[in-house]
C-alpha cells in the first residue's frame, strides 16, 4: 500500500541537499520501523519517491513523499483487519480495506514518522491512496505535479529602495502590468530569451493564498514579500528566483540572489 506524505522542511536544514533529504527519510522509516517495502535485485532500496525536489537553501511546507509499505505487516502492526483483497495484476493482489480504517492506517504512519522526525522536518500530513487498478499505471507524484505556491521575503539587512511591505507589493502589480517579462534561460547546451509572465498564475499579498503553508516559514522585520503561484512540473516550470531577477532589473537595480529568501507554500498535485 502507498501513502503520500507532506512535510516541511525549514530551519538549518534548508542548506542540505535532496539526496541527504532522502537518505534522512530513510532512517527515519527505519528507525520508526514501519514495514517499508524494497526493491528487488541486488542492491535493495526503500520503494519512497519525491515530489519536485526542494532547491538548497529554499524553506518548505509543501513537500511530497510517496511510500510503499507491506499490506499484511501494516494492518497487523496498526491493529486493522482487511476486508478482502484485489487483482491488481502481473499475478498479483493487494489488500483492501474499509473506508473507515483508512484513518487508522494514516495515523499510524503520521505518529511513527513523527516520533522519529527531529528539528527542521515536522511530517504534516499523510493519506493512503486508493490500491492500483489491474494492469494500469498509477502516475507518481512527481509527475503529477503542476503549479506551486511560494512566499518570496526581502531579508533583513537588504535593500530595494521601498519603504514597506505596502510599496513593495505596488511596485511588483507595476512589473506584472507588463506586456512580457522577458529573462535569459540557461541549460546546459545554451541560453534563450524566454517570456516568464504566462507561467505566473497569480500574484500579490497574502489573500485567497493558503496560509497554512507558512506556518515554518521564516520571519523578516521588513514585511516586504510577495505571495505566488508559477507553473511547476516537467512539462512547465518556474522558479521564484528569475521572477525576482526580473522584478531587480524593473527597479533599475542589481539582483542580489542572497537578499530574498524562498519558502514553498505548497505544490500542486493534478
Amino acid at each position: 500500500m502507498t501513502f503520500r506524505i507532506r512535510f516541511a522542511k525549514y530551519g538549518v536544514v534548508k542548506f542540505i541537499g535532496h539526496l541527504d533529504v532522502m537518505r534522512y527519510f530513510q532512517k527515519v522509516i527505519r528507525r520508526s520501523e514501519l514495514p517499508v517495502c524494497y526493491s528487488k535485485g541486488f542492491n535493495p532500496h526503500q520503494i519512497m519517491s519525491f515530489a519536485q525536489p526542494l532547491g538548497v537553501g529554499i524553506t518548505s511546507d509543501g513537500e511530497y513523499m510517496e511510500v510503499d509499505f507491506e499490506d499484511e505487516a501494516l494492518f497487523d502492526a496498526a491493529g486493522v483487519t482487511p476486508s478482502g483483497s484485489r487483482d491488481i495484476g502481473n499475478g498479483l493482489t493487494a489488500l483492501t480495506w474499509k473506508k473507515e480504517d483508512a484513518p487508522v492506517l494514516e495515523k499510524y504512519v503520521f505518529d511513527d514518522m513523527s516520533s522519529e522526525t527531529r528539528e527542521g522536518f515536522a511530517i504534516l500530513d499523510v493519506k493512503l491512496l486508493p490500491p492500483p487498478k489491474p494492469n494500469v499505471h498509477t502516475d507518481k507524484a512527481m509527475s503529477l505535479v503542476n503549479a506551486a505556491d511560494y512566499m518570496v521575503s526581502l531579508k533583513d539587512g537588504y535593500s530595494l529602495g521601498l519603504k514597506d511591505g505596502e510599496e513593495f507589493l505596488a511596485r511588483f502589480a507595476d512589473f506584472m502590468v507588463q506586456p512580457e517579462i522577458r529573462v535569459i534561460k540557461k541549460s546546459k547546451k545554451n541560453e534563450n530569451e524566454v517570456d516568464i509572465k504566462p507561467l505566473i498564475y497569480r500574484f500579490g499579498g497574502p489573500e485567497g493564498f493558503d496560509l497554512s503553508g507558512i506556518a515554518h516559514a521564516d520571519e523578516y522585520e521588513s514585511g516586504q514579500r510577495v505571495f505566488m503561484k508559477t507553473a511547476a512540473g516537467s512539462i512547465a516550470n518556474l522558479r521564484p528566483e528569475p521572477v525576482m531577477e526580473a522584478f531587480c532589473g524593473f527597479l533599475g537595480l542589481e539582483y542580489n540572489p542572497h537578499a530574498f529568501q524562498v519558502h514553498r507554500m505548497m505544490l500542486y498535485l493534478g
